[in-house]
């Protein structure tokens, strides 16, 4: 494979805004979902796993450009036949989820205060023995 870029550029440029989210590179959504657990890994004095946690993103951002660079990047290795393919069909559930990497990478705040709340209210017990003991 190689060359893919030049005869479908939607289908290579959403790939590369997948796997660089894939790879936590801010400001999508891989970042604001890594950072949390890396930074209370830190906290916490697990300076260990939060280094292998850096350490495995770095090495996922490696391949996924390496993906990148082979399938997309570089001389066409493709039929003409082979180009002439319509990729319409593959984007229609690529571009929601690349819009969603990047809506969830901008309004990352929301969503994390969201889910802590509902961590929150998942950890307090009070809440389900009030509901189950209810008369």
């Amino acid at each position: 494979m190689g060359g893919l870029l030049k005869t479908h550029p939607y289908l290579g440029w959403m790939f590369f805004i997948c796997a660089i989210s894939l790879a936590g590179i801010p400001p999508l959504s891989g970042f604001f979902s890594k950072f949390p657990i890396i930074l209370a890994g830190f906290q916490e004095g697990g300076y260990v796993i939060s280094g292998v946690a850096l350490a495995v993103g770095l090495l996922t951002l490696f391949s996924m450009i390496k993906i990148f660079m082979y399938a997309f990047w570089g001389e066409q290795k493709h039929t003409k036949e082979q180009a002439q393919y319509r990729v319409g069909k593959l984007l229609l559930p690529i571009v929601p989820l690349v819009a969603l990497t990047i809506i969830l990478g901008f309004a990352a705040e929301p969503v994390f205060q969201y889910s802590l709340q509902v961590a929150e209210q998942i950890l307090d017990p009070s809440i389900y023995i009030e509901s189950v003991l209810k008369e």
